[in-house]
């Protein structure tokens, strides 16, 4: 586990934490754009990451890729129910499947 230092906050580290935040809230925005051209499914998803992240070059822009693409599974793909395959983890209860048939009586 890595080590962190905790300090009295410099105005320099305030200015370069104030940075990173807008960085952040641009590429969110560029991811969102491109995203709607692109989709925001696994594909779509993974492109607009992408260029997201090529944009923002460095660490920061393998971040922003790296917490995009967490972000498209966990939302995307947890939307698909697939966090359910295994129904005995966790207390989850198998729910019985409705039965889509009905016979209506004249």
């Amino acid at each position: 586990m890595a080590s962190a230092s905790m300090a009295v906050p410099t105005m320099a580290g305030v200015t370069g934490s104030l940075q990173s935040y807008g960085v952040g809230i641009l590429a969110g925005v560029g991811y969102r754009m491109l995203s709607s051209f692109t989709g925001s499914g696994i594909i779509g998803g993974a492109i607009a990451a992408a260029v997201v992240g090529a944009t923002v070059r460095g660490q920061i822009g393998e971040m922003i890729a790296v917490n995009l693409g967490f972000t498209t599974g966990q939302q995307g793909l947890g939307n698909l129910g697939l966090g359910n395959l295994l129904p005995g983890l966790n207390g989850a209860q198998a729910k019985p499947v409705p039965n889509q048939m009905e016979l209506v009586l004249i």
